[in-house]
Order: structure tokens, then sequence, then C-alpha cells
């Protein structure tokens, strides 16, 4: 149901969003169309693991001119693998900061913010709800997973902006699959409990080892907090089995790049927003 596209020298994924929904522009990057070099090649956006710094802002400019919009739209964030999620309802919240703040969520009500998150096996997780114009995005690796960042992310949209769960679309992008991401007891420790568990966790065969199911224990979050199960897709891409496309933390053992997974809201979105509302 995602699909590769290209614009200029990226490729990119398209998650299968309705041809009505042209009030937001979204996209999954892969690896490539970029100018960076080495274990990083080519569309890295991180210079926190060793990239030249002057590189990731030309892969940033690149992907700013592809889609048409400034690179000063794109909302960094800090991060740091735990349930944070900033909520965003004026623009003074995040034009003109210099230093990303520590959240691993994003929800906002506000055009022209491109909310952002860096994966390289994580789960980035795209939210839209269409009768209200509110868009958020997730970084779920598995200690924000054993935290359940994605449901703390659905109860902000409830809360902050009386968002319906079953009026909301989930997009899960890329992560490192199931055939690749082995974990150890502490993790299985954390997800412990979880809805599902027996469904995302598969012990191996050799000791205190299983195979977790990332992307599929963050749907079941998405489903936990009443969202309708044809409103959530999945990429069904393994990060780590395509290095032709993707960065894998895992595979490269910490020496590689980062994707860009964003979405935001165009410019018109908040001007008809209250009266769909209405309307409903």
């Amino acid at each position: 149901m995602f699909r590769i596209a290209r614009k200029g020298p990226l490729k990119y994924l398209e998650a299968p969003v309705p041809d009505s929904f042209d009030f937001l522009i979204h996209a999954f990057c892969t690896r490539l169309g970029g100018v960076s070099e080495g274990p990083f090649s080519s569309l890295n956006v991180s210079a926190r693991e060793g990239d030249d710094a002057g590189k990731v802002g030309q892969n940033f400019e690149r992907i700013a001119s592809a889609f048409g919009v400034a690179a000063g739209q794109f909302l960094l964030i800090n991060q740091v693998h735990q349930d944070g999620v900033w909520v965003i309802d004026r623009p003074a919240q995040w034009s003109g900061d210099p230093a990303p703040p520590a959240f691993d969520a994003l929800v906002t009500n506000q055009p022209g913010a491109a909310l952002c998150i860096k994966t390289a096996d994580c789960v980035p997780i795209l939210v839209v709800d269409p009768v209200r114009r509110i868009i958020g995005a997730v970084h779920a690796g598995w200690k924000g997973t054993a935290l359940r960042i994605a449901e703390k992310t659905i109860d902000a949209f409830v809360r902050s902006f009386e968002s319906s769960p079953q009026d909301l679309l989930a997009f899960i992008g890329p992560a490192i699959g199931p055939c690749c991401y082995e974990v150890d007891a502490p993790v299985f420790k954390a997800l412990a409990g979880h809805r599902g568990q027996a469904s995302f966790l598969n012990q191996v065969r050799h000791g205190n080892r299983w195979m977790l199911d990332l992307p599929l224990a963050n749907k079941i979050q998405l489903l936990n907090r009443g969202m309708l199960p044809e409103n959530v897709f999945s990429a069904g891409l393994c990060t780590s089995c395509r290095k032709d496309i993707f960065f894998s933390h895992r595979r490269e053992a910490g020496q590689t790049g980062r994707q860009l997974n964003f979405i935001m809201l165009c410019g018109a979105a908040a001007e008809d927003a209250s009266q769909k509302v209405l309307d409903r």
C-alpha cells in the first residue's frame, strides 16, 4: 500500500493517503538522493553520528526544495527514547528556537510546521485527524514502546484537540522487522504485560532471546486507544534487510546515518479547519 515515489534526486515512501487530503504533505524518506558519503551515503539528516554538518545541511535543503518548503519549517526534536509528547498549538512554540527540545512525539494544529522524526531502525509513525486537521509524528524505539509512546500520542490528540480516535489515520513507516530484531531479557521484561505481547515477541531457541516485531507492538497500542484497524497502515519494510534504501543502526553497529520522516499541514489548512468541525 505504501509506494516508492521520486522528487528530483530523492526517493521516498508515500503512505496510502486519500486524494482528498490536499491539506497534507508527508514523506518517509529513504537514504537515497543526498550528498553524504561513506557510511552516511547519501541522504543522511543527522550529524551526531559523525557526518559532516555541512553535508547534512545540504541534504535538508534538498528535501526542502523537493517538497516546496523552507528548511526552517522542519521542526526537529531531541529524541531521547522516552514518552514525552510535545503539543504545539501556537506558532511561538516552535518558530525561532535553535535548541531542539527533548521529546519523542509531536502533535500540532499549526500549518507550516513539518513535524520530523529521524530513524535508522526505530518506528516512525505519522498520524492525522482529517476532521479537525491535526497531525502528529512519533518516534518509537523499544524503550518508548515500553513506555507506550504511541498510546500517549493518541491521548494528546484527544486531550488537547478533542479528536475522536475513530477519525484518526496512522501510517507506520519502515523500521527494523521481526526478521532482524533479536532482543534480550531486559527488553522482554520491559514489554511484559503489554496487550498482544505473544504476537509481537517470539522466543528463539538459543536461550533467553526473542524476536521483536516493533511495528506490530505500536500498531496494537494505536488500536488500544480506539483507532479503527482499517485506519492503521504499515509499510512492512525492514530497515535492516533493505540496505539498498535504508540506514540501519543495528545492521551497521551504529556507524550509519538517519533518514527523515515528516508530516506537515499546508498553509490553507488552518483557515477552514474550524468550520469543518462545526459542519461535522
